[in-house]
């Protein structure tokens, strides 16, 4: 269980690592249902599931202010939490969307935070110390795929009765807004 929690929650790093990669599209459910039923063993199901998000999260995309949910962390934990539940597609397709929405709601607080890192970058183009700004990239990097990997390992490793309890606990008008 703690092997699979912890793969799980590299296939998540990996998925928000595609950003310092380019753009790959890793973070498609097509492609961490593939990696997720790798896995947990059942590869048809997390291909099946993953095919399934994919055209959920279709238009998930950020356009201008807008901040979609978070496709990816949606897309690993759904399809976990199917595979390991034994339930099939349907299951998956009712835990994501509010299982991604609750990461973004913990991605903003991450992205309020972050902002404190850019004092050093700031500090390093005052000086013209190109290492410094360059130190903030991948410190900011490294911030945004680790706690990823800790949202998808915690997550799992604590089950899918817990992650549905905090999600019923979660009041309705407050997902609706997010």
């Amino acid at each position: 269980m703690i092997l699979q929690a912890i793969l799980l929650g590299l296939v998540a790093f990996i998925a928000q690592s595609e950003y310092a990669l380019g753009t790959s599209l890793l973070s498609r459910p097509i492609v961490t249902g593939l990696f997720t039923g790798i896995v947990l063993g059942d590869v048809k199901t997390g291909v099946e599931i993953g095919a399934s998000l994919e055209l959920l999260f279709m238009g998930a995309i950020s356009v201008g202010a807008y901040i979609p949910p978070d496709v990816n962390i949606g897309g690993v934990l759904a399809t976990a939490f199917a595979i390991s539940m034994g339930k099939g597609v349907d299951a998956a397709v009712a835990l994501a969307m509010p299982i991604a929405v609750i990461s973004l709601g913990i991605g903003n607080l991450v992205s309020a935070i972050t902002p404190v890192c850019l004092k050093i970058a700031d500090d390093g183009a005052a000086q013209g110390n190109d290492s410094k700004i360059m130190f903030t990239q991948w410190l900011m990097g490294a911030f945004a795929t680790s706690y990823k990997f800790l949202l998808a390992f915690g997550a799992f490793y604590i089950g899918a009765d817990k992650v549905q309890d905090l999600l019923d606990f979660i009041p309705q008008f407050i997902l609706d807004g997010m």
